[in-house]
């Protein structure tokens, strides 16, 4: 196998589509940094399956994909496809050619091929597993991979030499043997928990079996019994009904002869109650009018009372104004006296207001005036201000000025000081050296001591770390143990809950109508009884025995839903089912005084369980006529005591039925339908509640083991304290032969400084002069400024008086404005005053004569009201007259009414003797009725259980019915009598425990064969892990032994001598343990590989890999500028070593050192096509082109 091309597209910087060919001999790819060599690199490990984008140098895989240029667009996929010569069929693909590729879209997606075909990173991963590529391989071997050997350790180190030794698919396949043994464990179990629940459920359903099958044959004889004795009683009924139906008509007919006297009589009757009604209507009229005349009367006397009272308030009236006369005759001389002064006031206003408008006037003038002077002031005030901003202007450029001078001398003042600083520094720190040369010794003896008392604490801290360490496995033990418990139940949560969707324990019937209605096929089916209710643990058994094989009937919504039911089993021959339409099933509770207060009564057990009030009448109906007592001594004292009325059930499942009979016996507990469910909500808590602990747990685990972590973390600190400390006290002895050369380093630093200081001097002077004069054209501009200043200060005063005073006079003129519109109201107000003394003045003057006509108008008044009341007089007189002829005809109306209800009465008597014969008649319709209809329902009743029952119409029951006389009848009827009587000592019977009998039996088979298949299967998977380590432990370590062989080999050679060596950290645990690196070169003790130059830690890191791939050489192998941290010297040793395995190995290397390059037989040249766009050449080595990239 050898990597024949690769093909690069969109990948980082190659946007255009590149193809590089793999020669078998040894390639070097060369080119300027940032050219894009190393994308060469991440493209075939990208393509081989590498995830990680740090990996990869980018913060996300989406870095990968060009990402465009000035002149170029952002691409939007990129895809690299490798092509590999398979002929040696070292891949397992049946292909003489693999090519893989691989395809990034900038949204995510992304798509594998194989010669292809679409597949999963997975299996190219799986591909290459085994021979040293991929993405764990060591095949592409990176600018940090070198060192990553040597300095990681854990998994990552050991990932190389798993990869090496070929144990990597074993490992893998160990650990999906692993996961496939956790869910065979798993199946088992729960395979185990479902047959352990059939095995309980098998001799149960044997009995129930049993028990059904006798039921069978006693129904069939009782099937054949009570069809012959129904068609008996259907003929005897047909005799009652033609027996009944004769006498109706007799006692019809008599009734009709009654029904016609009494119409007649009615009819009379009815005509009286019209005369009577006319009678009495007239009557009411009669009163009506009567009664309106005393009302009418009434009212006119109360309207004389009203004349009489305004009479006299008139009288009094006229009184009053012949006094009003007498006194205005002394009132008008005041008011004309008051007119005068008022005009007078007037006068004085009108003086005010002209006052006020020749002040406005006034002011006005000398406001124009000042509104001149400011217009000058401000033209003034306007010159100097911008003569002001010109001046500051200019000294904003002169401060400008100056401050950049003073920055200037400031630096060189800074700079200065540095000079001056750096040789008192070089001064002291001379001082400083040959001080800390002195101090060397005792920085050693402080290394020492630091050591020790590392150590001392790392003691101290074991024992702390173990004891705390112990606290956590204690608590992780715990927290397991919760775990199992709720994996353990969740897993028998899980059986019940599938036993109970199977509908494990009904009948097949009701299953399939429960199945149809969920798939859609039926519809209106709330479920079974056993659905509807639920109950309290502690009367569980005593439900279940209650209700037996009626928690099996189906509950709909109506009538239509269960005659389709019935339809459905009856068409598809899926058996028999009982339903209980919510519209038609009306159930009522027992009411027996006192049962209540019985000792030992729990209650009546529709009172027990728990419902939706929607099925009140259903679970009345089932369970309302059943009491729960304690125990069976209970429940034969009630029994008893009430004369065996009603069923009674025990909390243990005894029961006493009605009539007496005792059925009883032992009862599981969990093994009913209830029970069960019951038990998976009971589960549900549980688990649900262990959750939470386990939660909680975790939580109060998380501090424990920050802190096992963080002790963890702190003996490593004191553990690496003292590993430092060795090398601190060599680094210290390398420190004394540094001082002298850094001493004399340090004169020659303030030589220097002490030059650049004399030039720093004159740059000063130079600078004061400039300021100097800077300064002075400033103070000037300054001075200036102020005085002009002080000439805009005095023409703003002169403004600002100047809009005092403007607004002064401006105020004075409103006022006045105020003041006239004050006056002129205050003489409208008096006007109004005038003409009101002025209409005062002539009421008094005319008062006499207009006085005088208003009593005149009132003794008018006063005539007026005295004639209405001699007419309102006369009407109340002739009204009393009409009222007594009124009152006789009353009298005459109350006679004849009275006959009319005396003839209306001996009318009722003769109807009351004729419906009491017609009752009688009637009563004897309606027993010969009664009789005829209860015969016919009695008929129904029969029709409609051989319906129900068998199913079975009148005709095909007749069919079937044996011929019987009266004698034989009796014994028919004691036969039928017997059977109901053994069928109900059967008590419950499960009648689908035959097929679900046969149907346990046969999923406990399936079960069984799948238990031992599992068993089967775990035990081969134990086998093969079992397997797999021993063989990964013996690959790994035959091929530790020979990397480690040929790693001490090739270090001597490499390091002309020196010791080096691989070792397992626990050489007992092999497929755990870490693997460490010993190299000491010659003539180096070496504790510690970070003891190491660069370099050594390179040569060491390439030893190994060198090691590796003498022991499994991977077919190709690309090393990106590992050669980078070399010397020449070590890089020539790397070049021939190379080339030594390029002979079984496709080398490619990206370097930029000529020993690297000279050894190499093809070059590919990398370069820039423009900025951000790799291009690539190939050419065959030659010298000359050697030199071309060197001077390039």
């Amino acid at each position: 196998m050898f990597f024949k091309s690769m093909e690069i597209y969109g990948f980082k910087s190659f946007p255009d589509k590149t193809i590089l060919h793999f020669d078998k001999r040894m390639t070097a790819v060369v080119g300027s940094n940032g050219n894009g060599k190393s994308n060469i690199s991440d493209a075939l490990r990208w393509v081989m399956g590498e995830q990680g984008a740090k990996s990869l140098r980018g913060d996300k895989m989406e870095d990968v994909i060009f990402h465009g240029t000035v002149r170029r667009k952002p691409m939007g996929f990129a895809s690299v496809t490798l092509t590999i010569d398979n002929c040696d069929r070292a891949l397992r693909v049946d292909s003489d050619e693999v090519v893989i590729s691989r395809k990034l879209y900038r949204s995510g997606e992304s798509e594998y091929k194989i010669n292809g075909a679409k597949t999963l990173l997975k299996n190219i991963n799986e591909l290459f597993m085994g021979t040293g590529l991929g993405r764990d391989g060591y095949s592409v071997i990176g600018q940090g991979k070198v060192s990553e050997i040597v300095e990681s350790g854990g998994s990552k180190r050991r990932e190389v030499f798993e990869e090496a030794a070929g144990v990597s698919k074993f490992l893998a396949q160990k650990k999906d043997a692993e996961n496939k043994l956790k869910r065979t464990e798993d199946n088992l179990l729960r395979i185990r928990d479902i047959a352990s629940e059939l095995e309980t459920r098998l001799p149960v359903l044997e009995k129930q079996a049993a028990k059904a099958k006798k039921a069978k044959e006693l129904l069939s004889r009782e099937e054949d019994l009570d069809i012959t004795v129904s068609m008996y009683e259907l003929s005897a009924l047909e005799k009652t009904i033609s027996e009944a139906e004769d006498k109706l008509l007799l006692s019809k007919a008599e009734c009709e002869n009654l029904d016609r006297d009494i119409a007649k009589l009615e009819a009379e009757e009815e005509d009286n109650n019209n005369r009577r009604m006319t009678l009495r209507a007239e009557l009411e009229k009669l009163k009506a009018g009567s009664d309106e005349a005393s009302d009418r009367i009434s009212d006119i006397k109360a309207e004389i009372a009203v004349l009489r009272n305004d009479i006299s308030h008139a009288e009094e009236a006229i009184a009053e104004t012949e006094k009003q006369i007498e006194d205005g005759k002394s009132g008008k001389a005041r008011l004309e006296e008051d007119k005068k002064n008022l005009e007078n006031e007037i006068e004085e206003k009108q003086a005010q207001i002209g006052r006020l408008k020749a002040d406005s006037e006034r002011l006005t003038e000398e406001l124009t005036g000042i509104d001149a002077e400011g217009e000058t002031l401000s033209g003034e005030y306007k010159e100097l201000d911008e003569k002001q901003g010109r001046l500051y202007l200019k000294r904003t450029q002169l401060q400008l000025s100056v401050q950049q001078i003073e920055a200037t001398s400031e630096q060189l003042s800074k700079r200065k000081e540095e000079l001056t600083r750096t040789a008192e520094n070089a001064a002291a720190e001379a001082k400083t050296q040959r001080i800390k040369l002195s101090d060397t010794d005792e920085e050693l003896e402080q290394a020492k001591e630091e050591k020790a008392e590392a150590e001392n604490k790392l003691t101290g801290y074991k024992k702390l770390f173990a004891n705390k360490n112990d606290k956590l496995k204690t608590a992780g033990q715990t927290l397991e143990t919760l775990r199992k418990e709720y994996e353990t139940k969740a897993s028998r949560h899980q059986v019940l809950d599938e036993i109970d969707k199977n509908m494990a324990g009904f009948q097949s019937s009701v299953k399939s109508v429960i199945m149809a209605d969920r798939q859609g096929r039926l519809s209106s089916i709330r479920g079974t009884v056993a659905d509807i209710i639920s109950v309290d643990k502690r009367y569980t058994v005593a439900i279940e025995i209650a209700l037996g094989g009626i928690m099996q009937n189906i509950v709909t919504d109506n009538e239509e839903a269960a005659k389709r039911s019935m339809r459905y089993l009856k068409e598809n021959n899926l058996g028999r089912a009982t339903f209980l339409p919510l519209t038609s099933v009306k159930g009522r509770m027992l009411e027996v005084g006192g049962l209540s207060n019985e000792n030992g009564f729990e209650g009546m057990a529709c009172d027990l369980v728990e419902y939706d009030g929607l099925y009140d009448g259903i679970v009345k109906s089932i369970l309302g006529k059943t009491a729960v007592v304690e125990d069976i001594d209970t429940a034969s004292f009630i029994a008893k005591k009430y004369g065996y009325r009603f069923k009674i059930v025990t909390l243990d499942g005894q029961v006493i039925n009605a009539g007496g009979s005792f059925t009883g016996g032992s009862v599981r507990n969990d093994a009913g339908i209830i029970a069960r469910k019951q038990e998976l909500a009971l589960l549900s808590e549980q688990i649900e509640e262990l959750g939470e602990k386990i939660k909680a747990e975790s939580e109060q685990l998380k501090p424990l083991q920050a802190e096992v972590a963080k002790m963890a973390e702190e003996m490593e600190g004191f553990s690496e304290t003292v590993s430092q400390c060795e090398p601190k006290i060599a680094r210290l002895e390398a420190q004394r032969d540094g001082i002298k050369q850094l001493l004399s380093q340090l004169t020659a630093q303030r030589d220097s400084a002490e030059e650049q200081l004399d030039a720093q001097e004159r740059a000063e002077n130079d600078g004061r002069k400039l300021f100097s004069d800077t300064k002075s054209q400033l103070e000037s501009v300054l001075a200036e400024i102020e005085k002009n200043e002080g000439a805009l200060n005095e023409q703003r005063s002169g403004l600002d008086k100047a809009e005092d005073k403007r607004k002064e006079i401006a105020d004075r003129i409103q006022r006045n404005n105020m003041d006239v519109l004050t006056v002129n109201g205050d003489i409208s107000n008096i006007r109004t005053r005038i003409e009101g003394i002025d209409a005062s003045i002539l009421a008094l003057s005319d008062g006499g004569s207009e006085q005088l006509r208003k009593i005149e108008e009132l003794k008018n008044g006063i005539e007026q009201k005295n004639e209405i009341i001699i007419l309102k007089t006369a009407q109340t007189e002739e009204i009393v007259k009409t009222a007594g002829d009124n009152e006789k005809a009353i009298a005459d109306n109350v006679s004849l009414t009275n006959a009319a209800e005396k003839r209306i009465s001996e009318i009722n008597k003769s109807i009351r003797e004729l419906t009491e014969a017609k009752e009688k008649f009637s009563a004897d319709l309606a027993r010969q009725e009664e009789r005829k209809g209860s015969a016919e329902g009695q008929t129904e009743k029969i029709i409609s259980g051989l319906w129900d029952k068998y199913e079975m119409t009148r005709s095909e029951a007749k069919e079937r019915a044996k011929p019987v006389d009266d004698a034989g009848i009796f014994m028919l009827k004691a036969e039928l009598a017997e059977i109901k009587r053994s069928i109900a000592a059967l008590g419950s019977v499960n009648y689908s425990s035959i097929e679900e009998l046969e149907e346990v039996s046969e999923r406990y088979g399936v079960l069984a064969k799948q238990l031992k298949d599992v068993e089967t299967s775990k035990t081969e998977l134990e086998s093969l892990i079992a397997d797999l380590i021993k063989d990964i432990k013996q690959r790994f370590t035959e091929s530790f032994d020979d990397i480690n062989n040929h790693f001490g080999m090739l270090f001597s050679e490499i390091f002309g001598g020196g010791e080096a060596r691989l070792q397992l950290s626990d050489p007992d645990d092999v497929l755990n343990s870490d693997v460490e690196i010993y190299a000491a070169p010659p003539g180096k003790v070496i504790k510690s590989l970070s003891l190491l130059s660069g370099g050594e830690k390179s040569m060491v890191a390439l030893t190994i890999y060198l090691a590796i791939l003498l022991h499994r050489p991977t077919p190709f192998c690309m090393l990106d500028e590992v050669d980078a941290a070399l010397d020449e010297a070590n890089v020539q040793k790397y070049a021939t070593y190379l080339k030594r395995f390029s002979h079984n190995t496709q080398l490619m290397v990206i370097t930029h050192r000529r020993g690297t390059i000279e050894l190499c037989d093809v070059l590919y040249g990398v370069y820039m096509q423009e900025k951000g766009v790799s291009g690539l050449l190939r050419q065959e080595f030659s010298e000359e082109f050697l030199n071309e990239v060197e001077n390039a």
